[in-house]
């Protein structure tokens, strides 16, 4: 295995791991953003929406909407949009880089 596709691999664990993609809890639109700390769920969903929690709402999904707060509502960064957004496409442009140019190397020059 050459050099280039371990590194895209590092990325691709580095960008499952601290980016995700979440569905605005109002109109359903889809972002990417930086995870403050290390998750290996990719995909955030409110399943309340805009609704305030029923006191009779099932556990697993008063979980998942804590989940959604923890990460999505509450800001542990910055709310500088344009540092998240600089990180997230280094994350993913350096992962796609360097697994496609490590691969082709790999094919073209392994044995």
């Amino acid at each position: 295995m050459n050099k280039k596709l371990k590194i895209g691999i590092i990325f691709l664990i580095a960008t499952w791991l601290f980016t995700g993609i979440y569905a605005d809890d109002e109109f359903g639109e889809h972002s990417t953003f930086l995870k403050y700390r290390p998750s290996f769920q990719f995909y955030y969903k409110s399943p309340l929406g805009m609704q305030d929690m029923p006191a009779s709402y099932p556990l697993e999904l008063a979980v998942e909407e804590a989940t959604f707060d923890q990460f999505i509502n509450q800001k542990h960064w910055s709310d500088n949009d344009f540092l998240a957004t600089s990180i997230c496409g280094i994350l993913y442009l350096g992962t796609i880089y360097f697994l496609i140019s490590g691969t082709i190397k790999q094919f073209k020059y392994g044995k």
